[in-house]
């Protein structure tokens, strides 16, 4: 029993030391990076000047993905068009560039939900179906959230993404509620969300984002 009363308080004593010395790892912003390198330098700005104008023409005239938006918010009761995840794609769009801000909180409903092919097919089916990818738009979502707040200091499309956190908190933090997610998107994008909501945007902690899977 000594033997192992030593060992335990030897571990203590070593663990914090161990912890003392410990450095807090944070990660960089995109914004507060230059890369001037000869190999990505000349394919970052490609995509500058070229690639993030053809996401434009994809997402807003070619494919209805923006339309879809201005459905929810024109409320006349039209029909989707595209894919199911279609919303996701848009998400994707922003984390490179900061576009259609308005419509897409224009298309959010008052409880914080915020997806275009159950809001326009008939919201009595929302979160009744794992494949159809709501969770996986709504962390395309948080992450686009971030990268643009990252970007400009504007909140706006992070309290989108709280609202809509904030949402899905109080659906499935009831019993009986399971869901299973079919993309590992959504947690990735809670950890990254968490972190901005609770401490980036002010330094201190936002009481009125609950946030799910905290």
């Amino acid at each position: 029993m000594k033997t192992l009363s030593k060992i335990f308080i030897l571990g203590l004593i070593y663990s914090q030391i161990y912890a003392q010395n410990l450095q807090k790892i944070e990660p960089v912003k995109f914004s507060d990076v230059t890369i001037t390198d000869s190999f990505w330098k000349p394919k970052m700005d490609k995509v500058a000047t070229a690639t993030l104008q053809a996401c434009i023409v994809q997402t807003e005239i070619k494919t209805p993905r923006i339309r879809n938006f201005e459905k929810v918010a024109r409320k006349q009761g039209e029909k989707h068009e595209g894919i199911y995840y279609d919303d996701s794609d848009v998400y994707k769009a922003i984390e490179a560039m900061a576009y259609s801000i308005d419509k897409i909180a224009a298309a959010q409903l008052p409880d914080g939900y915020l997806n275009t092919y159950y809001t326009l097919n008939g919201l009595q089916n929302r979160w009744t179906d794992m494949e159809k990818h709501e969770d996986y738009c709504a962390g395309h979502l948080f992450e686009a959230a971030v990268a643009y707040y990252n970007t400009t200091g504007k909140r706006k499309l992070l309290d989108v993404a709280i609202r809509f956190a904030n949402h899905i908190d109080e659906t499935f933090r009831l019993a009986n509620r399971p869901w299973v997610s079919g993309h590992q998107e959504i947690e990735l994008a809670l950890v990254r969300a968490l972190a901005k909501v609770s401490f980036g945007t002010s330094g201190k902690t936002q009481p009125t984002a609950k946030m799910p899977c905290q």
